[in-house]
């Protein structure tokens, strides 16, 4: 199993990052995203539930003897996420939904007001990959897919804020993004 965490300072109030975090989609970063659904959306003791499915292609190109496991290079991955407006906490986990017997990866990202700064949001993202496979091809593709998911990670949040500028009428700084 592999595991990886990351804190981004966002330079946006966290009101605003709520309102565009459902908006990602499509950005010139995300050319790997083919299509989203919402599936559920409810409201639910103080706070709004949102599930989503994305159909995915791999953003990266696969070692061939990886291409040969995987039977189609496209990906259903399920986002579930929770907005509580009075714990001020934006919380989204998603998953992958198919290629379960090669990979299992989640993503739990949390989105919550800098307590430094009201204008800024930390966005702290945990991701874990594990593949159900054992030996040296287990740990082969956990590696490859740990691998990708830090930079389609790193790209997604150049993405969003892309879409957090064009929503807001900025342009995004290198120097506005802390990673960690």
């Amino acid at each position: 199993m592999k595991e990886s965490a990351e804190i981004t300072i966002l330079p946006y109030c966290w009101l605003t990052v709520c309102k565009s975090f459902f908006k990602r989609y499509p950005n010139p970063y995300a050319s790997h995203v083919l299509s989203e659904d919402t599936v559920h959306r409810e409201i639910k003791d103080g706070k709004f539930l949102n599930r989503r499915i994305f159909c995915k292609t791999t953003a990266t190109s696969l070692p061939n003897w990886l291409e040969k496991l995987v039977k189609k290079p496209q990906a259903l991955i399920l986002e579930e996420a929770i907005v509580d407006l009075y714990a001020k906490r934006l919380i989204s986990l998603t998953k992958n939904l198919e290629h379960k017997k090669l990979v299992i990866a989640s993503e739990t990202t949390e989105y919550i007001p800098s307590y430094f700064d009201p204008n800024k949001t930390v966005m702290t993202r945990r991701t874990i990959v594990r593949s159900p496979l054992k030996g040296l091809t287990g740990r082969m593709i956990e590696k490859i897919c740990h691998v990708g998911a830090i930079r389609n990670a790193k790209q997604a949040v150049q993405g969003f804020l892309y879409v957090l500028a064009r929503d807001n009428g900025r342009t995004p700084r290198g120097q506005d993004i802390a990673f960690s």
